[in-house]
């Protein structure tokens, strides 16, 4: 498989100023306020039932957040409130202090045009090539010429890893390299934000471990605030400045702090440390209790 190749950050900016079209959109840089992201007394349901009550965590410029917790306990439905696929009742949820849960329709979707997502399966038309899937947004949101549009698509194949698989469908190329394509799909307009939604589902190791180490470059060459939901420890471990832990028995967040510090005893509530160590504390525990012979 093809290695990721990164640019050089000075490449960054005239990207982003290219890609910002007429809507004045901001860039990953700038000097506004390290906190760029605010969930406030958020709660997610779906009809009458709670999912999760009472969410609250800020998300600081060009940081890593790790949204992590057991299988049903909310992490991708709270990526779909913050990217706005799902509206929110009660609680707010600010973008560079701007309220987004707040904002007006058409204010929501100039804001949304400074998101990038990468979903679980890529999310790539078949029927497009490459170059034609990461084209896409270019072509609906700016006003670029075909030209500049090809020069930013190739620098962004380039970026994951993916030079010279611009005329590729999805079809031919493994799993991990539709995964980098959408992630190059997902920076065609040089969002401020990117969410990944379960990024090493269905990937092996290998190709797992370059996906964190192209996240973690984006992070440190163009100063990304990343959102990332992932139940892989390997993962958490390796990306992760910050981190949220969504319990399901209580419906409430139980803990934030960098996962390094949190599997810290005394620094977390058991349920976080018994996650983040594979359970091996209840294996302890229930060791303790079995009568010796």
């Amino acid at each position: 498989m093809t290695q990721p190749v990164v640019e050089s950050p000075q490449a960054a900016p005239s990207d982003r100023q290219k890609a910002a079209g007429p809507d004045g959109l901001r860039g990953a840089g700038g000097d506004q306020d390290p906190c760029a992201i605010e969930v406030r007394d958020l709660e997610m349901r779906y009809g009458s039932y709670v999912v999760m009550r009472g969410i609250n965590f800020t998300v600081k410029r060009g940081e890593v957040m790790v949204i992590m917790g057991g299988s049903g306990c909310g992490k991708s439905t709270l990526l779909k409130y913050m990217i706005g696929l799902r509206p929110v009742q009660k609680g707010e949820i600010l973008y560079d202090g701007q309220s987004f849960s707040k904002a007006s329709p058409e204010e929501k979707e100039r804001m949304q045009r400074n998101f990038g997502v990468l979903y679980q399966a890529g999310a790539l038309w078949s029927s497009m090539t490459l170059a034609e899937n990461v084209a896409l947004p270019l072509e609906q949101y700016t006003r670029l010429g075909q030209q500049e549009i090809q020069e930013i698509v190739s620098v962004k194949l380039a970026l994951v890893g993916l030079k010279g698989f611009e005329e590729f469908y999805p079809a031919e190329i493994s799993g991990g390299m539709r995964k980098r394509a959408g992630l190059a799909r997902a920076m065609a307009l040089d969002p401020a934000f990117l969410f990944f939604d379960e990024p090493s589902a269905g990937l092996d190791p290998l190709s797992s471990r370059r996906l964190d180490d192209l996240i973690l470059r984006l992070r440190d060459s163009l100063g990304t605030t990343i959102v990332v939901v992932t139940h892989e420890l390997a993962s958490i471990f390796t990306i992760a400045d910050n981190s949220i832990f969504l319990d399901a028995d209580t419906k409430r967040m139980i803990a934030q702090g960098n996962p390094k510090d949190l599997v810290q005893e005394g620094h977390s509530h058991p349920k976080v440390r018994d996650f983040l160590l594979r359970g091996e504390l209840s294996h302890e525990r229930k060791g303790s209790h079995e009568p010796k012979s």
